[in-house]
């Protein structure tokens, strides 16, 4: 690996027409770890994520994936870096008209030359891993949403990435769902020897029970890192309110 970390982002800058997005965003995400990037709604979060997989570019900065500069790469490049990275989505992004075994072999029918019986053999590792033995006839409109997520997942780990992104994997799941969700992130951390993870995310549950390192964002620009431990027991007025969720404090409270 190089110096820089597995994921780098140097100085970063991003805007939208008169919205400033990133100002000078520093992240040096952690090798070997499950990271959580945080911050309220609007402060760049998942911004941040896209550059991190070439979907935007800097106005200006730095982007390193495996010690390679991506700032000014072509799309070329990024095709060969992204198969490093494996990516589940909101919604788990599966095809509804594909089974479980054609959504998750997709990638490396893409990128491989895998004989069928070995795919085979990979598709039932995969699904072992995310707990969903046995499935691989069935369509996503068979699956309840956790399964959805599950075969995302299971798809996310096709080609043996080196970085894995989670981009808001709880959001709008009742509690119980979202349980199941941070239980399989954690344990897919723990089961794949030296993953580099890095999860998008404003649920502080899932950011308590599970997060190695946290990278806090506020106004473009990474306002707090570190353990949770030290999260937690921050004395900043701007953290402690993040975590309290109260009205009162540095802030802005929207009024609706």
């Amino acid at each position: 690996m190089s110096e820089k970390g597995l994921v780098s982002l140097i100085n970063l800058r991003k805007t939208f027409g008169k919205n400033k997005v990133l100002r000078g965003l520093d992240l040096n995400v952690p090798n070997k770890k499950l990271s959580f990037i945080i911050g309220r709604s609007g402060e760049g979060k998942s911004v941040t994520l896209k550059h991190i997989i070439g979907i935007l570019k800097p106005d200006e900065g730095e982007v390193w994936i495996n010690g390679v500069p991506m700032h000014n790469a072509d799309e070329r490049a990024w095709e060969k870096i992204r198969q490093q990275i494996g990516t589940l989505f909101q919604d788990g992004a599966l095809f509804d008209s594909l089974n479980v075994f054609d959504n998750i072999s997709f990638p490396i029918q893409n990128h491989t030359k895998m004989s069928l019986s070995k795919m085979k053999e990979e598709v039932k590792n995969l699904l072992s891993i995310v707990g969903l033995p046995s499935i691989e006839e069935k369509f996503p409109p068979e699956l309840s949403i956790g399964e959805r997520k599950r075969v995302g997942l299971a798809r996310a780990l096709a080609l043996k990435p080196k970085l894995l992104l989670y981009d808001e994997p709880t959001t709008s799941m009742d509690p119980l769902v979202a349980d199941l969700i941070d239980n399989l992130i954690l344990n897919t951390q723990q089961k794949l020897e030296g993953m580099t993870s890095v999860v998008i995310s404003h649920d502080i549950t899932s950011v308590m029970n599970i997060a190695e390192y946290i990278f806090f964002l506020h106004e473009g620009k990474v306002y707090f890192e570190g353990t949770p431990e030290a999260f937690c027991s921050s004395k900043d007025e701007l953290v402690k309110q993040f975590l309290t969720g109260g009205r009162n404090g540095p802030l802005a409270v929207p009024i609706v």
